[in-house]
C-alpha cells in the first residue's frame, strides 16, 4: 500500500473515531487531530467545537492552534461564550497562541462588544498582533469595570507603543486594582526622557505593592530615563529586594556613577542574585571607585556572583 493510501485509511479511522458515540472516544480524536493540518480536520475539530459533551469542546478548541484560517478564528470567538468554562478558556488561550493578524479584525470587533471574560480574552489575543487599528477599541477599554479586561487593555496599547494612549496609560497608572497597575508600568517601556508620563512610572516606585513598584524600576531601565536616577536610588533601600534587584539593573543600564555607594551597599546583601545584580551595575557603570569593592566580591561564596564580580572589576580597572 503506498504511503498516502496509508494516511488516507489512518484519517478515515479518525475521522470514524470523531463522531463515535463514545465521548471519551471522540475526544481522544480530537487531540489527535491537531497533528493532521488540512481543511478535512479543521471540519472535524468545527464539529467538535459543537459537540455535547464539553470537554470533547475543550479538546477541539485547544488542537484548532495550528490550524489558520479567519473562519477558524471565529469559531474559537464563538467559543468564548461557550457555557463550560473550560471550553472558554480552550479558546482563549488558543486564539492567544494563534498569533494569526488576519484575525485581527475579529477580534478588534468582538473586543469591541464583548463584556466580561470575552473583552478580555480577545484583547490578549490582539496584544502580540499589534494591530494599529486595536488602539482605539483598548483605550476605550480601559474603563470597563472589569480590572482583568483594563488589564489586558493596557497590554494591547504596551505593544502597539502608540504615545496617543499615554494620557489614559497615565490614569491606569493609578487603578486601584495592582494588577493594573504592574501592567501599565510594563507598558509605558516606550516613553521618551522628559516624557510627562515619566512621572507615572517613577511614582509607581512608591506604590504600595512591591510588584508594582518591582516593574515600575524594570521598565525605567529598559526605558533608560535618567530624570529616574535618584528615584532608583531610593528604591535601593527598598523593603522587597526583587524591587532592589531590579533598580540596580536599571541603574547599571543608565551609567549612574550617583549609584555607586548603593550599589557596593548592595554587594553585602543576603540575596546572592542580589549581589550578583549590583556586581552588573557596577561593571556597566564601569567606575574605578568601585574596583576594590568588587575585588571582594570575586571571592564571594556564590560563583555566579564570583564570576559577574571578576567580570565588572575588570571593567572598573583604570
Amino acid at each position: 500500500m503506498a504511503l498516502f493510501d496509508t494516511e488516507e485509511a489512518d484519517f478515515a479511522d479518525l475521522a470514524i473515531r470523531a463522531r463515535d458515540d463514545d465521548a471519551g472516544i471522540r475526544r481522544v480524536a480530537m487531540l489527535e487531530l491537531a497533528e493532521t493540518v488540512s481543511p478535512e480536520a479543521a471540519d472535524l475539530l468545527l464539529a467538535g467545537l459543537r459537540d455535547a459533551d464539553e470537554q470533547v469542546r475543550a479538546a477541539a478548541a485547544r488542537a484548532l492552534e495550528e490550524h489558520p484560517g479567519a473562519y477558524l478564528a471565529a469559531a474559537l470567538i464563538a467559543a468564548l461564550d461557550d457555557a463550560s468554562p473550560a471550553v472558554r478558556q480552550a479558546a482563549a488561550e488558543t486564539l492567544e497562541a494563534r498569533r494569526e493578524i488576519e484575525a485581527a479584525p475579529l477580534l478588534i470587533a468582538r473586543a469591541a462588544s464583548a463584556t466580561g471574560f470575552a473583552r478580555a480574552a480577545t484583547l490578549r489575543a490582539l496584544r502580540e498582533l499589534a494591530a494599529p487599528d486595536a488602539a482605539p477599541v483598548a483605550i476605550a477599554a480601559l474603563g470597563d469595570e472589569s480590572a482583568a479586561v483594563r488589564r489586558e487593555a493596557v497590554g494591547v496599547l504596551g505593544w502597539l507603543r502608540d504615545e496617543t494612549a499615554l494620557p489614559a496609560l497615565m490614569r491606569t497608572a493609578r487603578d486601584d486594582q495592582a494588577e493594573v497597575r504592574r501592567a501599565t508600568m510594563a507598558a509605558l517601556v516606550f516613553i521618551r526622557p522628559a516624557s510627562p508620563a515619566a512621572a507615572a512610572l517613577i511614582e509607581g516606585l512608591s506604590d504600595r505593592e512591591w510588584q508594582v513598584r518591582e516593574e515600575a524600576a524594570a521598565t525605567l531601565g529598559r526605558a533608560a530615563l535618567p530624570e529616574a536616577i535618584p528615584a532608583l536610588i531610593a528604591a535601593m533601600e527598598d523593603a522587597a529586594w526583587q524591587v532592589r534587584l531590579k533598580a540596580a539593573g536599571a541603574l547599571g543600564r543608565l551609567g549612574a556613577r550617583a549609584a555607586l555607594p548603593a550599589l557596593i551597599g548592595a554587594l553585602e546583601s543576603e540575596v546572592s542574585n542580589l549581589r550578583k545584580a549590583a556586581a552588573a551595575a557596577l561593571g556597566d557603570i564601569a567606575d574605578p571607585a568601585a574596583y576594590a569593592a568588587l575585588l571582594i566580591t570575586a571571592r564571594d561564596p556564590d560563583p555566579e556572583v564570583r564570576k559577574t564580580a571578576l567580570w565588572a572589576a575588570s571593567k572598573c580597572q583604570s
